[in-house]
């Protein structure tokens, strides 16, 4: 692979900072699940967002839908007989239809489609051998979707869907797997859309290199990512706009090192180091969120909830809680997930 060209921007203006200081947006948390009126049986492992309408998913078949932006839960039906399963990633397409991805070694993962919010269920994918583990997928469109796994004797592990998600079908990857090499199940973020165009990014780790692996207008390509690799460690989360990637992740088997975030300058091909995150271990779930200040990045783990200001060098953190997946929609605010049944909003101060 070719050498890492990095540039680390660890500081910024000092002058520029005091002055937009003042005009930057500040959070503030509000637990919406559990309660003593909402008792949660489940904890979570993913939120995605659609206009108004937000889906939390995880361990024992747990499904919830908001259709006010967060503010209140009911549960949907599960699939039948998925009591064992962890539904580790969501999305809800624009046409009402709900896909849903478990994780999990061999028949434990899988796909299911539903199209009236869970009164019905399809299985339309299967892990098929022993080795099999689903990780992240993304839907572009209501027809366009990718998936991602581990490797495994084939190589990289993509599936692809182009009918909505009702098949799919493995795709054979220009580039060879590193021994090991999969990816994260901890929050439905390895897997992203490229921003601004057709395309995918996805976040490896647990080979020697954690990559990041880019579908570019049908072409593909591999760049060695600054976030160490090894067991247990790499990229968990990644997350673009037009000109940058935002990769975060770190290590669960060196918890006591920081988590890692960086940046990818698409146009530069080039790395740029983002300020030092407060939290330890690994980064589980990211997000991006546009406010009146500009753009601002959110991250969590089981230590809490973290967002770095458009333009600062500090990351202010707005929670505390056992938070896994992290979802943003602009002008509004974010909603976290995680463990216990805890459901988090994050929206400006009044």
């Amino acid at each position: 692979m070719k050498k890492l060209i990095i540039s680390a921007l660890l500081s910024w203006s000092l002058a520029g900072w005091y002055a937009t200081a003042a005009n930057r947006v500040a959070f503030d948390a509000e637990a919406v699940l559990p309660s003593t009126e909402q008792p949660v049986d489940v904890s979570f492992q993913a939120v995605t967002w659609r206009h108004d309408t937000l889906i939390a998913s995880g361990m024992g078949g747990g499904i919830f839908a908001s259709s006010d932006n967060g503010i209140s839960w009911r549960q949907l039906p599960a699939p039948p007989d998925s009591d064992t399963l962890q539904f580790r990633d969501n999305q809800l397409l624009n046409n009402d239809r709900l896909v849903l991805m478990s994780a999990g070694e061999g028949v434990s993962s899988g796909v299911f489609i539903s199209d009236d919010f869970g009164l019905s269920w399809r299985r339309v994918a299967t892990g098929n051998s022993e080795t099999t583990f689903y990780d992240c997928f993304y839907m572009l469109d209501e027809q366009q979707g990718w998936l991602y796994g581990d490797a495994d004797e084939q190589g990289l592990f993509v599936l692809h869907t182009g009918d909505g998600a009702l098949s799919w079908q493995r795709m054979a990857l220009p580039l060879a797997a590193q021994p090991g090499e999969g990816g994260f199940a901890s929050s439905g973020t390895c897997l992203n859309s490229l921003s601004a165009e057709p395309g995918v990014i996805i976040g490896t780790g647990n080979g020697a290199n954690s990559r990041l692996i880019v579908n570019r207008q049908g072409q593909w390509r591999a760049i060695e990512s600054p976030i160490s690799g090894g067991e247990a460690g790499g990229i968990f989360s990644v997350q673009s706009t037009p000109d940058t990637i935002y990769v975060s992740g770190g290590s669960l088997k060196h918890a006591e090192h920081p988590a890692q975030m960086w940046r990818y300058a698409v146009s530069q091909q080039r790395w740029h180091a983002l300020p030092q995150l407060p939290m330890k271990g690994a980064v589980y779930g990211s997000a991006l969120l546009s406010t009146a200040s500009g753009l601002s990045i959110w991250v969590s783990n089981p230590q809490g909830v973290w967002y770095l200001p458009a333009e600062a060098n500090s990351w202010q953190q707005v929670s505390r809680s056992n938070i896994w997946s992290l979802a943003c929609k602009d002008r509004v605010g974010c909603v976290g997930v995680g463990k216990n049944g805890t459901i988090e909003r994050y929206l400006p101060k009044a």
